[in-house]
């Protein structure tokens, strides 16, 4: 396992200055966070734009095997927030399904060029479920669009991730529940993100999802909470997820991907605090994936 961070640590940061900053604190290896994706295509082409902040990153020695796709229809700096809302790949209207096809056809351009292996996606269908639809419909309006996705970013080097979304009437909590989507789609370019945090939070077993996802899991947010809400907290604090069991099931089914930390809720504190912290994150992350979150003997 190649140890990440989710790059909103340093949201305020533009792409560039984020990118340094990570490199002078020792990681190479990040997840694109949704925020800093927004950033990069507002500067123009996907593809072109990917390539340059691609190689500019990898002067530095950093590269990024992991990114998120869009979790809202813009970025996070002052002249996004008019009209900024929740993103949903699956939204009832047939227009708007249309409009999120054409921009996640941008983010797939985008994440290619950057090299992007693993690409994490939410599902969607919160809207069609507060509209009544019944839960086939939403099913199959997810399928429609995820299929829609993966055909587009075939051939790529981008495969699509469907992450576990926290509440078990959700349709997506369980590694189960999301294999029954990729199967559905057909497709072979889609795989499995676990969030511990929301596994927490559902609850579902992380060792058991683990297990269960085997093959299909391709990438991880690693984070803990109290069960109650999505505190992105750093694993061994004060939240309450058994970590030793889960990285025991990590190991045995031998995933080889990122382990990444998706942790700003440790972000709120002075920047040398967060740069303190930033530096415990990477030595934790090392012994976490060098002992299974154990001491060794």
């Amino acid at each position: 396992m190649q140890i990440s961070m989710w790059t909103s640590y340093l949201i305020e940061m533009l792409p560039e200055k984020m990118v340094k900053c990570f490199a002078d604190h020792g990681w190479s290896t990040l997840e694109m966070s949704d925020e800093h994706g927004h950033d990069l295509l507002k500067m123009g082409d996907p593809v072109k734009v990917g390539e340059k902040f691609r190689s500019f990153a990898e002067d530095l020695g950093v590269t990024f095997p992991q990114g998120h796709f869009r979790l809202c229809t813009k970025g996070l700096r002052p002249e996004d927030m008019k009209g900024r809302q929740i993103a949903d790949i699956a939204p009832p209207e047939k227009k708007e399904f249309e409009q999120s096809m054409e921009d996640m056809k941008r983010w797939v351009d985008l994440f290619g060029a950057i090299g992007i292996k693993a690409g994490v996606l939410h599902i969607g269908g919160e809207r069609l479920a507060d509209a009544g639809f019944s839960q086939k419909q939403i099913f199959d309006r997810r399928i429609e669009a995820v299929a829609k996705v993966a055909d587009y970013a075939k051939g790529g080097p981008t495969v699509i991730c469907l992450e576990n979304l926290p509440g078990e009437k959700c349709g997506v909590a369980t590694a189960k529940e999301i294999i029954s989507i990729i199967n559905a789609t057909g497709k072979s370019n889609i795989g499995i993100c676990l969030d511990t945090g929301h596994a927490n939070i559902t609850p579902t077993d992380i060792p058991t999802f683990i297990r269960d996802a085997g093959k299909h899991l391709k990438a991880l947010h690693i984070a803990d909470n109290l069960g109650t809400n999505d505190d992105h907290m750093l694993p061994y604090g004060k939240g309450n997820i058994k970590w030793t069991e889960a990285m025991k099931a990590l190991r045995k089914i031998k995933y080889n991907a990122l382990f990444n930390f998706e942790v700003p809720g440790e972000n709120k504190c002075p920047e040398p605090v967060r740069l303190a912290k930033l530096d415990y994150a990477l030595k934790l992350a090392k012994w976490m994936t060098e002992s299974d979150g154990v001491e060794p003997a």
